[in-house]
């Protein structure tokens, strides 16, 4: 995979991208929405890529149902291992060799970030901005992450390769402007490519 000439900063979603914990929140969410949601089967899919507080805005009204989930999503992140994606870690070097700009954009909320910084003490520290949940009011499919991560990286929109797995999160990256290159780690490949300027498995496939 050769990125476009014009490119200056990468800006890598977290979930399914830089860790494989997709798989994981799949069983979370579909034994959690399913409860309480148990006449829409496809729900999972509708949520991938969303915040916390959108999820709960559009899917739990009432507060103490609320204060479950919340409850129990702290629980189970607290014990997420964070295992990176096949072949991100060296990408990643590489890429910082280059001398690219780096930033991470995530649905995450700084609250979940506190684990992935227990769990790797490195990563606050390697990138060049990470946007959280928390950074913004609006959730992917809107492009807010993204426009606010190139502002913070002093770069062009269309200077900014995006690396995303959720189709909310390919959604968010084309309406930002941005190059798209799609991670097919958590949905159909041909679905990914679709949405895509171009399309990995994980990180191998890149020479």
């Amino acid at each position: 995979m050769v990125l476009p000439n014009n490119i200056k900063a990468l800006l890598f979603d977290m979930d399914g991208v830089i860790f494989d914990t997709e798989g994981l929140y799949t069983e979370f969410w579909k034994r959690e929405l399913f409860q309480y949601l148990p006449d829409d089967p496809d729900i999972f899919d509708k949520v991938k890529g969303s915040t916390l507080n959108d999820i709960l805005t559009r899917y739990f009204k009432e507060e103490d149902v609320r204060v479950k989930v919340v409850a129990a999503i702290d629980n189970f992140e607290t014990t997420m291992p964070f295992i990176y994606i096949a072949g991100y870690e060296n990408y990643f070097k590489t890429v910082k060799e280059k001398g690219y700009k780096c930033a991470v954009v995530t649905s995450s909320n700084d609250k979940k970030m506190a684990n992935v910084f227990n769990r790797h003490p490195e990563f606050k520290n390697e990138y060049d901005t990470i946007i959280t949940a928390d950074d913004i009011t609006l959730s992917k499919p809107n492009p807010q992450c993204f426009l606010l991560a190139a502002e913070r990286l002093g770069v062009k929109p269309e200077e900014c390769a995006v690396f995303e797995d959720s189709i909310h999160g390919l959604n968010a990256a084309r309406a930002a402007g941005m190059f798209v290159v799609g991670v097919a780690t958590s949905n159909p490949y041909n679905i990914v490519k679709e949405m895509s300027d171009t399309i990995i498995r994980d990180f191998n496939d890149i020479y």
